[in-house]
């Protein structure tokens, strides 16, 4: 990261140094490029809505940079997908990166079901099994160059072995070091044509994907792309985001920085700003008053495909301007409409919330982890999932997702207890891109002086809210949580689609 700012820093009267002035708004962009022709688009993008067509075209047509913004369920590795796809037809060389390997191994996925020459560099590990044979390692095996460098090694070790050891006859003078000499020019031999493997490899493929942190100079050389694109950019921080953008002539940003921020652990990290990511400072550039573009960076994805209308409604005001439209198929869709679901109070609406107020569900600090935990709420919750459960509804159709890692570890030991194994699990930040039919969130939080702690992170309770596809189950104390005027928002909302409880009826 730091050798990245270094060379963007002292970038002069180069593509680095243009694309650098762009997107630190000294330079106005330019979306004048040619793009694909109008048959040819229509074929890469059929299937595509209005708004993800309008998104790739743009990204297109950016000399610079552009960005496509994704919202809740709205298609944006879709969307991306037909980007990269797109950029190959018209034969770009691109790098496809994101923050996390199962970010990047998504698009992977989505690119090689599209019949792409793609690359993926990281250790075998840590990337999906699927994707295992288009891995460089595994590339770089079967290749040619690197059987031979092999048998070169394996020949190089063999007289390695001779020369050390003792014979009988004397050997002549000069005899051994010979053999070492050889062995050592083998071995360069070998390093060399295991490089040409490696190069034939990469320029070989259409795309090539990584990690951010994971593009090394030592593999990568001075190679450089057409187009770079990054994918879940607004959990990147920026000094990451600009190592594949020293060696890119243009950049596309995916992702939704009203969702999760970028992971910072220090405070003093915080304060200088690394919290925002290169996306949320495009986007503040995009709307700032100060703002002297013609043409937006970014374009926004308007229909979603994951969500009941009522449940992704406050998700829409509240970050999206109510641009958010459920598409048909998911609109009114509920729990009952599934095959094997009885009909039921829980089953046969969007959203409940069930507000604990006044019923003394305290929230206890655990030593053990330094988080909170709420036993009242697990177990409410662990009823309510049973609740769907009688009703028909598969476990692994169940998601309880809470914002702290004592309460986590308090409902793995009751899940635990009751043999409800296969209900999903987690932390919010662990459910990004993610979805379930039913989701259960447990806010924790419930004291007489209204602390909420990190519940306040509009942008983590954005993701929270917007898991479930047919049914969303909130717990938390009213009286607590808003003391926060965006909870005081969501308790009106979840009045206004008729899903607000009392724990007391529930008792």
């Amino acid at each position: 990261m730091k050798r990245a700012l270094s060379r963007a820093i002292s970038a002069k009267n180069d593509r680095l140094a243009d694309l650098r002035d762009v997107l630190l708004g000294k330079a106005e962009p330019t979306f004048y490029r040619d793009t694909l022709d109008k048959n040819q688009f229509n074929a890469l993008t059929e299937g595509l809505n209005a708004a993800q067509k309008i998104s790739v075209k743009h990204a297109l047509s950016a000399s610079d940079a552009a960005i496509i913004h994704g919202p809740p369920g709205t298609g944006k590795t879709t969307t991306v997908t037909a980007l990269i796809t797109a950029a190959v037809v018209q034969k770009e060389k691109v790098l496809a990166c994101a923050p996390s390997n199962l970010a990047v191994d998504n698009i992977a996925e989505r690119l090689l079901a599209n019949g792409l020459n793609i690359v993926r560099i990281g250790h075998p590990i840590r990337i999906l099994e699927s994707l295992h044979a288009v891995t460089l390692d595994a590339l770089v095996e079967k290749n040619g160059d690197y059987q031979l460098a092999k048998k070169l090694r394996r020949d190089a070790t063999g007289l390695q072995a001779d020369a050390g050891r003792w014979k009988r006859a004397k050997p002549e003078k000069g005899e051994k070091a010979a053999m070492r000499r050889e062995a050592r020019e083998m071995l360069d031999e070998a390093r060399k044509l295991e490089s040409m493997a490696v190069e034939q490899v990469l320029n070989g493929a259409q795309v090539i994907l990584s990690t951010l942190t994971g593009i090394d100079s030592a593999i990568f050389g001075q190679r450089q792309f057409d187009l770079c694109v990054i994918d879940e950019a607004g959990q990147a921080t920026e000094p990451a985001a600009w190592i594949p953008l020293v060696r890119s002539n243009r950049v596309v940003l995916a992702g939704d920085h009203q969702q999760l921020p970028p992971t910072i652990l220090s405070n003093e990290a915080r304060r200088a700003g690394f919290g925002t990511s290169l996306q949320e400072r495009m986007v503040q550039m995009d709307s700032g008053e100060t703002s002297l573009l013609s043409k937006p960076f970014a374009k926004r994805l308007d229909v979603q495909y994951r969500m009941h209308r009522d449940i992704m409604g406050f998700s829409s005001a509240e970050f999206y301007e109510n641009t958010l439209l459920a598409d048909r198929s998911v609109a009114e869709h509920l729990l009952s409409d599934l095959d094997g679901v009885e009909k039921t109070d829980l089953t046969s609406t969007p959203v409940t919330m069930i507000d604990t107020a006044g019923a003394s569900y305290d929230e206890e600090w655990d030593k053990g982890t330094r988080s909170r935990k709420n036993e009242q709420e697990a177990e409410l919750a662990i009823q309510k999932a049973k609740a769907l459960i009688e009703a028909g509804l598969p476990a692994a159709d169940i998601a309880i997702i809470t914002p702290y890692s004592a309460q986590v570890s308090l409902f793995r030991d009751r899940l635990a207890a009751e043999g409800l194994n296969d209900v999903d699990l987690g932390s919010v930040d662990g459910f990004q891109g993610r979805e379930k039919e039913a989701v259960i969130i447990s806010l924790v939080r419930s004291n007489p002086d209204g602390e909420i702690g990190f519940l306040a992170e509009q942008r983590r309770m954005n993701v929270a809210l917007t898991r479930a596809r047919r049914k969303l189950i909130i717990i938390g104390d009213s009286a607590t949580i808003t003391a926060d005027e965006f909870f005081g928002r969501m308790l009106s909302w979840v009045e206004n689609v008729g899903g607000y409880k009392s724990v007391w009826e529930e008792m």
